[in-house]
């Protein structure tokens, strides 16, 4: 379990929660039927940066690098904000048209909103992450976060009027959820010694992963070009590259220009050294290897 990155996310999750009762007035905010004006602005605030500080907090922690954080919770944000604020509406329009045809319990109603939610904000992972596959991880822990956090909002916290503890409730089971579906479905990853207890994990989640100097790349390495090397994934295998070949990119000690990776392998880049770990690993020797 990554205990930091677990940390990570909760901490997200009470902030996005404490923003948003800052930012909304009073009343209800989860209710877009009786109060739409306030149940739009606490969703739109509450997953832009909910999912913001998710994609800023890593690289900050690990890489402490304030310009590349800032630039990834500006793009997080804004298509968290863009995405859950039109999903918000949509779901609204739905649901006026269905209860004037139908005879729906507002338990269902309640249900089916958090369900929406959980799959508006999963969305927006996927387009960050350029995966499908991000964005069903993201379902698996943010569909019973949701459900288990608004029917606790529903039963109790939003009838008594606590606003504040149903945010930070809201925000710290739905943290908890992601980051336990996150790291329970990682299927590979770069685990770095920070010293103690401490431990940096760099998951591979697209279907590339850069590491360099550049704040672009996935991986930032202080005093390195731009683009170092690549991790690529092709029919099932991670494949590492080095681009620039005056670069030493060690695998095991050994010097390569283009391998397979297999669970264990230590890469070295100049005086950071990560290991390699995938649950889906297969025999290396499918593939040709180019050692340079």
């Amino acid at each position: 379990m990554n205990w930091l990155f677990f940390v990570e996310v909760v901490i997200a999750g009470l902030s996005a929660g404490l923003f948003t009762w800052i930012a909304t007035p009073a009343g209800n905010p989860w209710d877009l039927l009786e109060n739409f004006q306030t149940s739009l602005l606490a969703t739109g605030i509450f997953s832009g940066m909910f999912i913001g500080l998710i994609s800023a907090l890593p690289v900050l922690v690990m890489e402490k690098r304030l310009v590349k954080a800032g630039s990834y919770w500006i793009s997080a944000t804004s298509v968290g904000l863009a995405i859950n604020m039109l999903a918000a509406v949509i779901f609204a329009i739905i649901a006026e048209v269905l209860l004037e045809k139908f005879s729906i319990s507002r338990g269902l109603l309640r249900l089916s909103w958090w369900i929406f939610m959980s799959f508006s904000i999963s969305a927006c992972f996927a387009i960050l992450h350029h995966s499908v596959k991000i964005g069903c991880r993201a379902l698996m822990g943010l569909t019973p976060g949701f459900i288990v956090a608004g029917t606790m909002l529903d039963r109790f916290l939003l009838i008594e009027e606590k606003w504040l503890m149903a945010y930070l409730f809201m925000g710290g089971i739905i943290g908890s959820c992601l980051a336990l579906a996150w790291e329970i479905l990682k299927e590979s990853w770069l685990d770095e010694d920070a010293g103690g207890y401490l431990v940096f994990r760099y998951y591979i989640d697209g279907p590339e992963f850069v590491g360099g100097g550049a704040d672009e790349c996935d991986l930032s390495i202080d005093g390195m070009p731009d683009n170092v090397f690549m991790i690529s994934e092709r029919e099932g295998l991670h494949i590492l590259e080095v681009v620039d070949d005056k670069q030493a990119v060690r695998i095991n000690n050994c010097r390569f220009r283009y391998r397979i990776l297999s669970d264990g392998d230590l890469i070295a880049v100049g005086e950071r050294s990560f290991v390699y770990h995938s649950k889906l690993a297969r025999s290396r020797d499918i593939l040709p290897e180019a050692a340079a």
